[in-house]
């Protein structure tokens, strides 16, 4: 592997400095990428691009996608509706009662949405 001077990986932190400065009562998170890590034995792996900014986190257990953590309302309401639509119970309702369905099931998940710093990891 060809190596890559380590400042190519530095960011400069004012703008997160900044955030934490605005809020410090969000929590941070870091989101990375897939293709930043490769399963290559090694333990660390430098993302060559940050980017920080706010967002959600929705922070609770749910049967939407149980194997993703969701920082992104629309990507969440878009499986949410793949997920009821494929029930037998819902296949035959109609387009505004199937989309009610979907907005209470949002509503019940309201109350998770965490206001957050998010580091996201790409390269």
């Amino acid at each position: 592997m060809e190596y890559k001077p380590l400042n190519m990986f530095y960011k400069q932190t004012d703008e997160l400095k900044k955030l934490i400065a605005e809020h410090p009562d969000y929590p941070i998170i870091v989101v990375c990428d897939s293709e930043v890590v490769a399963d290559d034995g090694y333990a660390w792996w430098y993302a060559p691009s940050l980017n920080f900014s706010l967002g959600e986190i929705l922070d609770c257990e749910q049967d939407v996608n149980d194997e993703k953590v969701f920082v992104d309302r629309d990507e969440f309401e878009e499986e949410l509706r793949d997920k009821l639509c494929c029930k037998e119970e819902y296949e035959r309702l109609p387009d505004d009662a199937f989309d009610k369905i979907v907005d209470e099931k949002l509503e019940e998940y309201e109350p998770y949405w965490k206001s957050v710093i998010i580091i996201r990891a790409t390269v």
